[in-house]
């Protein structure tokens, strides 16, 4: 029957297909001597002697090795005796596979005329009339089934599909072991992890409690979706830790290239920036191997074309030597390739579909592969007008790729035509089996060349694009997924969305820009040494304020930059010393970001810009990863989720008759003294002590309260326990600089009261205390000035002189200053550069709090008069804390633009003018020190102290 077609294939895993559908009616008085030869199977209660509705679905699987196989399923309506319209609701009762010793025996219902028989070990069509129906017996080996129905059409259909799945099963020789794909049919569907759609990436990748429905204390919001949120995180997590894995590490090797080529057609070799050898290592770690070492001393013209990470990163110390003979080279596995641009004709504007330029590219690529080209082949593409999105995989892993979908979402001209916008392919990916793994459980990857809003001034319009791409690009159902089948109201759910992924990488060009006049960014860019001025010209990047701001690419991570802008240069026009086209500021537009699902560890070897290729205004840009897999058995992991689902299947959270209670072994906890910007911890436990299972969160005391302060953090934030089980709940004060200052002036307390909401249940309470220190770091500028004594000492705000009678600058902040003055600071090479101690600098904060003087930076005589250098940056690094904890920056941030196109000494006296006299003292204290560093800077050579020590100047809080 058509309208069983949707619920039979919502029930079926993602490898198996339906052949035909046959609807009818149970026959309980023979069916019952069967219900406990199946208990293991459909773990259903069929001592019932009411007839109930049955629906017989013939299912297909189809694998390489032995071809198609089949069986015959059984499902139960529930609903089928009631008036309801809506959806029945089925019940898998019985799984018989189609082989050898399957047999379909149909009998005509007569009264007047004698049951007729066929030959029960094969398959006949019936040829009698159906006006009494017929009565059918499914059976297998020492298994049976016997049902009624009226449909004479479909029973022939069926008898023709069963007969036709015997025959393959006896012609192929086909043994019982390849019907294991039914095994999972033993469990529950709801414990078919493997099989689930991914969940939406950015709901993973934000913690439970952020999905759950509002509610606060007297106010519970809905419980029972609550509940299942919770249970299926548990679930889902509980799981995955539990069913074994194999400890060889599946990798999988991804080199993306991004490229906006202006239009032009290929005329450069490609090798550069496609890797044209080896690009990873086989070894453990997996290092990657440069295939040209990098200088040490990189000219301009090298705009960065190295994938030498920042100083002191991890990757830094995983760079190894030339390969040594021990060690195997290995070409990536994925090769992805993003080009924008490649059609700037009026034409491609209005969606032209020829793929006259993806031909000529595809052709290049494999060309700058040089011989490495046979390992690969194109597994898919998708264009839109000038974006065009190419995937090369290599031949011998074909077969682990499948669900390949392609999508793409206009953004430019009235949000439709193909200027801007965005493509898009998603990939199931599927390890290779091994012993441990024999049916490993696949991931997800989405690959999208995104094209946004030029012009600098249009930073809010390309995050625009990007919510707007984001909510428009879709795909369609995964084969390697269970089907979900649409709703009335919608389509496919978000699961179907470009971020349901595992992994997401987003090669493309962004068209950010640096937000500092042209002269300064140039000007930064030519210091020396090369790259000198790039992290600062990195603060004021437009893409990076918009993933610190959540205004865009939340949750994208993108590696350090360590190559010069990649745009805009142009042999044809007059261009600046290193080559970059006088009219339009130099910016990195070309970027490449990725986001991944918790459960899969993504590591990037490499971010690179190629300035050898110069065919177009832009210069491309490459990232390589390497994707760990979890190898986990999908068979094992559904049998552990379905082991885990049958200790709470039972449970009905809408049942009051049994509500969950849960006990903490605590109801206060007193931290004592707390000191600024120290975390101190204690836990407790939370016990199931009820006969159901439990979940609990946190709920504020008001919708429009937070659940915790700011200085409390609280581990996990949700939970969910079986009966008798326990978990531990960990609290942590920390008192930051950002929420110190409230504090400091004893406005707020360290005290708050904790509600921990059990979900159906009771809400149990929890005080939380501790004893603040205050100090003057986090304390603003305006405040300090205004202390009576040492800011230890002040009993509450109330006691601040009056700021008519405020001191000119604060004694803390003069304490350090007059230290560093008075010490001989040109005996200290690594001043501001070297960090002090940690437990010095905070026993220097101690004292500026205490109001206890710091010792002198020169002994008494006849002791040598010589500076303690450990001391004095320990002083050093405490004057820079200080300054970085302030409220406020010392120079205001609405005037850090002005700051930045001052040109003359009045200028600059002009804006300081402007400041507060507290800051104005501040800054000229400052330039003093500022001042000797300069001189001594001069004979030596050396830049370092004045650029790290001036940024704090512009630094907000």
């Amino acid at each position: 029957m058509s309208h069983w077609q949707h619920d039979v294939r919502s029930l079926l895993r993602p490898s198996e297909h339906v052949h035909l559908i046959l609807e009818g009616t149970s026959s309980p008085e023979k069916d019952l001597s069967q219900a406990a030869t199946q208990a293991s199977l459909s773990e259903i209660n069929l001592a019932s002697s009411e007839e109930w509705g049955v629906v017989l679905a013939v299912v297909g699987h189809v694998e390489q090795a032995s071809g198609e196989t089949g069986s015959v399923f059984i499902y139960k309506d529930e609903t089928a005796s009631s008036m309801t319209t809506h959806r029945s609701s089925l019940t898998l009762q019985h799984a018989f596979p189609i082989h050898g010793d399957f047999s379909l025996s149909i009998s005509q219902l007569a009264p007047s005329s004698t049951d007729e028989t066929d030959e029960p070990s094969t398959p006949k069509s019936p040829t009698v009339s159906a006006e009494n129906g017929f009565s059918i017996e499914v059976s297998e080996s020492n298994r049976s089934f016997t049902f009624t129905t009226h449909d004479k059409e479909h029973l022939s259909s069926a008898v023709l599909a069963c007969r036709r799945l015997r025959d393959l099963s006896l012609r192929n020789s086909i043994q019982r072991e390849a019907y294991q794909w039914l095994d999972p049919y033993t469990l529950h569907p709801n414990s078919w992890l493997s099989a689930m759609p991914p969940l939406d990436i950015r709901q993973t990748r934000r913690p439970v409690y952020s999905r759950l429905s509002l509610g606060c204390a007297g106010m519970p919001g809905d419980e029972v979706n609550d509940f299942f949120t919770i249970r299926d995180h548990w679930l889902h997590t509980e799981a995955k830790s539990a069913a074994p894995r194999d400890p060889e590490r599946t990798r999988l090797r991804i080199r993306t290239g991004t490229f906006n080529v202006n239009g032009k057609v290929p005329s450069q070799d490609l090798s550069t920036w496609l890797g044209g050898g080896p690009l990873f290592l086989s070894e453990q770690e997996d290092e990657w191997e440069r295939l040209i070492p990098p200088l040490k001393e990189l000219s301009p013209l090298s705009l960065g074309d190295s994938n030498k990470p920042p100083s002191g990163t991890d990757a830094e110390k995983e760079e190894v030597e030339s390969p040594t003979p021990s060690v195997v080279p290995l070409d990536p596995d994925l090769l992805v390739i993003a080009l924008q641009e490649i059609d700037l004709s009026t034409e491609a504007l209005l969606y032209s579909k020829k793929t006259t330029r993806e031909d000529a590219w595809t052709v290049a690529v494999l060309a700058g592969l040089g011989e490495k080209a046979e390992l690969y082949e194109k597994l898919t593409s998708k264009q839109l007008v000038g974006i065009l999105l190419i995937v090369f995989v290599k031949k011998d892993l074909r077969s682990c790729f499948t669900g390949i979908r392609a999508n793409s979402v206009g953004a430019g001209i009235m949000g439709v035509m193909g200027n801007k916008g965005a493509v898009a392919v998603r990939l199931t990916y599927k390890p290779r089996p091994t012993t441990v793994t024999p049916s490993p459980a696949p991931i997800t990857l989405t690959f999208v060349n995104s094209h946004l809003a030029a012009f600098e001034d249009q930073f809010e319009r390309r995050n625009a694009d990007f919510r707007d791409i984001s909510r428009r690009l879709e795909f369609g159902p995964c084969p390697e997924y269970m089907w979900t089948p649409p709703t009335e109201d919608a389509g496919f759910t978000a699961r179907h969305r470009h971020h349901s992924v595992t992994d997401c990488l987003v090669p493309g060009r962004s068209k950010y820009r640096i937000n500092l006049p042209d002269a300064d960014v140039r000007h930064l860019l030519g210091l020396d040494p090369v790259f000198e001025g790039v992290p600062t010209l990195l603060q004021f990047d437009q893409l990076k304020s918009a993933i610190r701001k959540s205004k865009a690419f939340i949750d994208f991570e993108e590696y350090p930059i360590t190559f010069f802008p990649t745009y805009r240069f142009n042999a044809d026009v007059v261009a600046d010393t290193l080559g970059y086209d006088i009219k339009r500021k130099p910016a990195w537009t070309d970027r490449i970001l990725h986001m991944s699902s918790p459960s899969v560890k993504v590591r990037q070897r490499s971010y690179s810009a190629h300035p050898a290729i110069t065919m177009s205004d832009h210069r491309p840009v490459s990232a390589d990863f390497v994707v760990d897999v979890p190898c986990v058995d999908s068979m094992a992991l559904d049998t552990a989720a379905h082991n885990l689902y049958k200790s709470v299947a039972a449970f009905d959270p809408e049942d009051p008759s049994s509500p969950p209670v849960l006990k903490l072994d605590k109801s206060t906890l007193d931290f004592g003294k707390v000191s600024y910007s120290v975390p101190t911890s204690q836990s407790l436990k939370i016990r199931n002590v009820g006969k159901v299972p439990a979940a609990f969160r946190f709920f504020p005391r008001d919708l429009s309260s937070p659940v915790h302060p700011n200085w409390l953090k609280i581990e996990p934030m949700t939970g969910f326990l079986l009966p008798e089980q326990e978990a531990t709940l960990e609290f942590t004060i920390y008192v930051s600089p950002k929420i110190a200052a409230p504090l400091n002036l004893k406005t707020q307390e360290l005290f708050t009261l904790i509600i921990v909401h059990t979900a159906l249940g009771q809400d149990l309470f929890l005080s939380v205390s501790g004893e603040y220190e205050p100090t003057c770091f986090g304390t603003s500028l305006a405040t300090l000035v205004r202390l009576p004594g040492p800011i230890r000492e002040l009993k509450g705000e109330e006691e601040l002189i009056p700021s008519t009678q405020a001191r000119n600058s604060s004694r803390e902040f003069m304490k350090l200053m007059g230290w560093l003055m008075s010490s001989d600071i040109d005996a200290i090479d690594d001043l501001f550069v070297v960090p002090g101690d940690a437990a010095l600098v905070s026993q220097i904060r101690e004292s500026l709090d205490t109001g206890a003087e710091l010792p002198p930076p020169f002994p008494e005589p006849p002791a040598p008069q010589t500076v303690d250098m450990a001391y004095a940056r320990g002083v050093a690094s405490a004057l820079l804390a200080f300054l970085r904890a302030l409220p406020d920056p010392v120079i205001p941030t609405a005037l850090h633009a002005r700051c930045a196109e001052v040109d003359s000494r009045d200028a600059a006296f002009e804006i300081l003018s402007l400041l507060p006299s507290v800051s104005v003292n501040v800054w000229i204290s400052v330039t003093a020190l500022l001042h000797l560093l300069v001189l001594k800077s001069e004979q030596q050579a050396d830049t370092q102290h004045e650029k790290r020590f001036l940024l704090f100047f512009m630094e907000g809080p």
